[in-house]
């Protein structure tokens, strides 16, 4: 018994205290299940029955499928186009199709690029290809309109799918190139006013525009949609700037919205390097969106006119520049033959037609020489640092020369497009150095030592003023005499002053005198003026350069003629170098040139004396050079003996009294031993030896010349494969290097081998130096570098070729065939390279996959069934959308009428609220206003300064710029001042949505002078009725920008409201600024409640578990279930009931155990 009652109690003890602890949670769990059920049945069925409530209000109904469009106040007119107006015709009856390529001369600013290419599609678009054999339609425009990550650069007037292929519709077009102000044509000067009067831009002068205009467009398909679309677009650009004009035939948009509703038309544009704009159509209702030209353009107060800026910054177009400066008039035919450069800086510093100069950009790296006369023009030539000759240009006037090097930086160095370096080099043709003739020199040195024009030498002591050389030519005539006097006590004589004369048919007389002064100095009179030199020690007038080293005083007369003039021992010593267009025209004491030394010494009678006449005969000669009357030098001392006799050579040398020994520095050097001997002065006698050399020295330079180079001067060269070329000189002892040696890709041995294998594409110039390693003369040579990277040999055009970089590497553009496409057919034709119709995938190789259902086509054109006409009976039910929702009859749902919501509706009657939207703003909304204090030196007008400062404020990081209600002149200027301030208040209009207000009251003040610390634009507006906007200010600081009004975010948020429905409330982020947020999206409802955003506000549908059920507004509470409740319980029942079951079993078998076991020993 004992045992029976013990396997009882765990039973009984359990049973009563599963009771006890169980039965007040079961009774309350079942009462609050019961409740939530109740509070949940009442929620969900609200909505249905609310809506079905208004649904049936109002039995009667009435046809909405079009909307009916509002009539416009006044609506825009389409520029004239048609065959009446010269237009092109261009359509093709298929679905889709492209125009021929459009090429701009002067390329087109789209964004932060220049393109080269467009075209214009079926479609409603004009898209700028990257190549011109990547031409696609596109028919179907991106889901979620332009962003920063389109790939496409396109401008769309209204992209959407046409079909022109049922014979209805055509696209007219028309090119404008007004590369010049002459003949514009009216729709080009209309175009010009609409984009100043519209875009607050001044000066804007059309270089090229686009028209194109799409005439009763029909939708896809054409054979089953009603009504067309006729709009045009106008493309245009002065260069820097471009803009697009979008207008709408007023009543001329008339697609059927119902047949587009999973791919929306879209307006605006893309750049392809982010830079882009959705129309404002783009957020409004679908309805609204396909009828722009219901659209009132508020700058303009014009319906269905769009206008966009396409530049994203502006820049100078240098193609633009270089062909406005072909079409200027051509200097003068003068003969290009007669103009060369000096082979080496070396030939050229000797040459001294020539002048050191610095010229702007050929400062960096190299040396210039220039020169410059009336009748031949003026050329200047760079060398680099072996002596080199790199380049000549030609240039007119030495007084701009940087401002003529500019056409060569628009077309050659600045410019992408060696097409444009080449119409300049027609136009200027590079100099170089061949046929380079160096002038002849003549020399007086010492006690008149003269060298004369052919090469030969004497001594003459005549005393008095003499003709050295008269030379004439066609154009110009040059006159030099010198005067001598008595050296010392000595029976010798030297000069003391020399005098020029140059006349030309284009310049006034020249008249030049060196006189000679104490302590070897020198007056020059030019013109019987004074010639003060500056602290360059240059003096540059109309016709002369001189220029002065020490007591060294050279003029270059008409970059001709040159006389230099040196002051040494007392002496006046000269040399006289003359061009080769004096050749055969000379007479004098310098000779007869005709490089015949037999014939130089000639007498004003026409006689000659033998070259290797004695002293005294050729003493006799030059005496018949004497000038009588009065000379350039003015009348002669008066005090001068008229039998003045020089003491010879001869007899010097004969005379024992003198000392022979101080002669013995000269070196058997004949001049040196005249002049020590006849002054008794070492010194003398050196000087003249070092000048003798001196000009020996000058003389071999400048007919030294530089190794030539003789090879193709253009390589052309496949990608990865290796090109031989070999280069020789006729000269000796020459090695070649190249001058940069910075690539792989090229290897030169030093016999002229030159090896490159072109791996890359990265720009480098190549130039190849010949060296003689004996003088150290070098020559350069420059060749043409064309590369071809096309994908295959029979695809490159060698003579079609781009720039790359800052170099000169040419890459040859490509020839594409029927399979390939890309800048270097690199890419190879597919099916899906052109987008299938949306949500559509595609199969490379393969294709698009079928239409979506309900819709019929080819995967990239979809449409809805064919027996879905008869739709076109249907009609939407009154008031079926609500909240101003449109209501349309889906072809795609089975003829069931659908509505188009606002954006802030999440279902399909527009009923229920949630997503975010812009607020409602204040028509007094708050403007951001401050001044500016400027100052510039230029006279402006306050137009001008308003004009200016509008320019650099638009074009702020964010646009926000309104107006300059104020632009006061604060200080005139003053009498030795041209500087004027200006006070200027600028307004900018704050917006709810985007960056600008954080913008406009943390980063303004800080942009705004930033924005006045940049170079104005280059150059000057010509003259307009319009103020100019290039006004160059004075750069300023934080002192000078001031706040007068800004509004904080509390302040803002005032004057927005959230009209709607009730609960919504104003969020602001500094990037996003102000939206109306439903409580839905912020998490209302809690534990996975769905939130549904009624008119009286939130409502949470709570969910239930497979345990727990939520309840409350919010789904804040949880409960469990009772079905859970009695799962949980039975459940713990039979678990303790199997527990139990162990026990016993357990129990039973140890006692029963117990009960028959006895000790081993028990028997014993």
């Amino acid at each position: 018994m004992r045992g029976t009652h013990w396997r009882r109690v765990p039973w009984v003890f359990l049973s009563c205290l599963c009771s006890c602890l169980f039965w007040p949670v079961v009774m309350g769990t079942i009462t609050a299940s019961l409740t939530t059920d109740s509070q949940r049945s009442t929620a969900t069925s609200l909505l249905s029955t609310t809506i079905q409530s208004l649904t049936t209000s109002t039995p009667s109904t009435r046809s909405t499928t079009t909307p009916v469009p509002m009539k416009p106040e006044k609506g825009v007119s389409l520029f004239p186009y048609g065959p009446r107006v010269q237009d092109q015709e261009f359509v093709r009856r298929r679905v889709d199709f492209t125009s021929p390529l459009f090429k701009p001369q002067i390329g087109f600013p789209f964004g932060s690029s220049l393109r080269d290419f467009l075209y214009f599609t079926d479609n409603g678009q004009i898209i700028f290809p990257e190549s011109e054999y990547q031409i696609f339609s596109h028919p179907h425009p991106p889901l979620g309109g332009f962003t920063g990550r389109d790939g496409l650069a396109v401008v769309a007037p209204f992209w959407d799918d046409a079909d022109f292929s049922s014979r209805k519709g055509t696209i007219f077009y028309q090119e404008y190139e007004t590369l010049y102000d002459d003949n514009k044509p009216l729709v080009v000067q209309q175009v010009e006013s609409w984009i100043e009067n519209f875009t607050n831009t001044w000066n804007y002068k059309a270089r090229w525009t686009l028209k194109v205009t799409w005439i009763n467009a029909p939708a896809y398909p054409a054979q089953r949609t009603s009504g067309t679309n006729t709009y045009q677009a106008i493309l245009s650009t002065d260069g820097s700037r471009s803009f697009a004009l979008f207008l709408y035939q007023s009543g001329g948009m008339q697609w059927d919205v119902t047949q587009h509703l999973d791919n929306w038309a879209l307006m605006g544009f893309s750049s392809g390097d982010g830079y882009y704009e959705n129309s404002p159509l783009t957020s409004q209702p679908v309805w609204q969106k396909y009828r722009p030209d219901q659209f009132l353009n508020s700058n303009s107060g014009l319906r269905g006119l769009q206008v966009y800026q396409l530049h994203r910054t502006e820049r100078p177009n240098y193609r633009l520049r270089c062909l406005q400066w072909l079409r200027q008039p051509q200097w003068p035919s003068w003969d290009w033959n007669h103009i060369s450069c000096p082979c080496s800086w070396q030939q050229g510093l000797w040459d001294l037609r020539f002048q050191p100069i610095h010229i702007g950009w050929w400062g960096l790296g190299s040396r210039q020489l220039c020169s410059f006369t009336s009748w031949l023009g003026g050329v200047c030539c760079s060398y680099g640092p072996w002596g080199e000759l790199l380049q000549g240009w030609r240039v007119q006037s030495p007084w701009q020369l940087e401002q003529e090097l500019e056409p060569q930086d628009w077309c050659c160095r600045w410019n992408d497009q060696p097409s444009f370096c080449t119409l300049y080099q027609q136009r200027r043709p590079r100099i170089t150095c061949a046929g380079y003739q160096p002038p002849r020199p003549a020399w007086m040195f010492g006690d008149p030592h003269i060298t004369t024009l052919d090469d030969a030498t004497y001594t003459f002591n005549g005393l008095g003023d003499f003709l050295l050389v008269r030379a004439r030519d066609g154009n110009s005539s040059f006159l030099l005499q010198g005067r001598t006097a008595q050296t010392g006590s000595a029976q010798a004589t030297n000069f003391i002053a020399f005098a020029a004369q140059y006349n030309s048919s284009s310049l006034d007389p020249i008249t030049v005198q060196w006189l000679l002064e104490p302590n070897d100095t020198i007056h020059v009179w030019l013109n019987n003026q004074t010639v003060t030199f500056e602290d360059q020690e240059i003096f540059n007038t109309t016709g002369v350069i001189m220029t002065r080293n020490g007591s060294l005083v050279t003029a270059s007369l008409d970059g001709t003629v040159i006389v230099s003039v040196t002051a040494l021992s007392n002496i006046l010593h000269a040399s006289c170098s003359l061009p080769e267009e004096y050749r055969d025209r000379t007479e004098g004491l310098l000779g007869v040139w005709n490089n015949n030394p037999e014939d130089d010494f000639k007498m004003p009678n026409g006689t000659t004396i033998p070259q290797e006449s004695n002293e005294e005969m050729l003493f006799h000669y030059g005496m018949t050079w004497e000038i009588n009357g009065t000379s350039l030098l003015g009348k002669k001392d008066d005090h001068l003996p008229s039998n003045f006799t020089p003491v010879f050579l001869s007899q010097l040398w004969k005379n024992n009294s003198l000392n022979k020994n101080s002669t013995f520095k000269c070196n058997r050097d004949k001049q040196c031993i005249y002049d020590t001997l006849a002054t008794g002065n070492t010194k003398t006698g050196l000087d003249t030896r070092m000048l003798f050399r001196r000009y020996q020295q000058m003389n071999n330079t400048l007919h030294q010349n530089p190794p030539t180079i003789d090879g193709p001067q253009m390589v052309k060269a496949y990608k990865g494969k290796t090109m031989l070329i070999q280069y020789k000189s006729s000269s000796k002892d020459v090695i070649f290097t190249l001058r940069n040696s910075y690539t792989k890709d090229f290897k030169l041995f030093e016999n002229g081998t030159l090896l490159w294998t072109p791996n890359s594409l990265e720009p480098f110039t190549l130039e190849i130096l010949a060296r003689n390693v004996k003088d150290n003369l070098s020559s350069l040579l420059q060749p043409k570098t064309v590369v071809c990277a096309c994908k295959g040999k029979e695809q490159c055009l060698y003579n079609k070729t781009s720039w790359v970089g800052n170099s000169s590497l040419e890459v040859a553009s490509c020839k594409c065939d029927n399979t390939t496409f890309g800048q270097y057919c690199e890419r190879s034709k597919d099916l899906c390279d052109e987008q299938c119709f949306p949500n559509v995938k595609c199969i490379p190789g393969q294709g698009c996959d079928p239409c979506p259902p309900n819709l019929i086509g080819d995967g990239r054109h979809c449409t809805g069934l064919e027996d879905s006409e008869h739709c076109q009976n249907k009609s939407c039910p009154v008031n079926y959308c609500y909240n101003q929702g449109h209501c349309y009859i889906s072809q795609t749902l089975g003829c069931q009428p659908t509505c188009t919501c606002p954006p802030a509706f999440t279902d399909n009657r527009c009923f229920l609220a949630g997503n975010n939207f812009t607020p409602t703003i204040d028509p007094e909304f708050p403007l951001r206003t401050i001044q500016l204090i400027l100052s510039e030196e230029e006279n402006a007008t306050e137009a001008e300064v308003n004009a200016s400062v509008a320019y650099r404020l638009k074009n702020l990081d964010v646009r926000a710029f309104l107006r300059n209600s104020e632009v006061q002149k604060i200080s005139p200027p003053a009498a030795s001042s041209s500087l004027q301030q200006w006070r200027v208040i600028s307004e900018f209009q704050y917006r709810p949505r985007g960056p600008v207000i954080h913008f406009l009251n943390t980063q303004l003040l800080d942009a705004v002078v930033e924005a006045f610390l940049l170079q104005a634009p280059q150059g000057r507006w010509k003259k307009s009725e319009e103020p100019r906007n290039d006004v160059v200010f004075h750069p300023i600081s934080r002192r000078e920008v001031r706040s007068l009004e800004a509004w904080n975010v509390s302040m803002l948020q005032t004057r927005l409201k959230c009209n709607g429905y009730k609960g919504y409330k104003l969020v602001y982020s500094p990037q996003g600024g102000f939206t109306c947020v439903s409580p839905c999206s912020e998490g209302y409802c809690e534990h996975g409640g769905q939130c549904q955003h009624l008119p009286d506000g939130p409502r949470c549908s709570c969910m239930s578990f497979s345990i727990y059920t939520s309840w409350g507004e919010r789904c804040e509470h949880l409960s469990m279930k009772l079905s859970a409740f009695f799962g949980i319980l039975f459940g713990a029942l039979g678990a303790l009931l199997l527990l139990g079951a162990i026990v016993f079993v357990v129990h039973r078998f140890w006692c029963t155990k117990t009960r028959f076991s006895y000790p081993l020993d028990s028997e014993s």
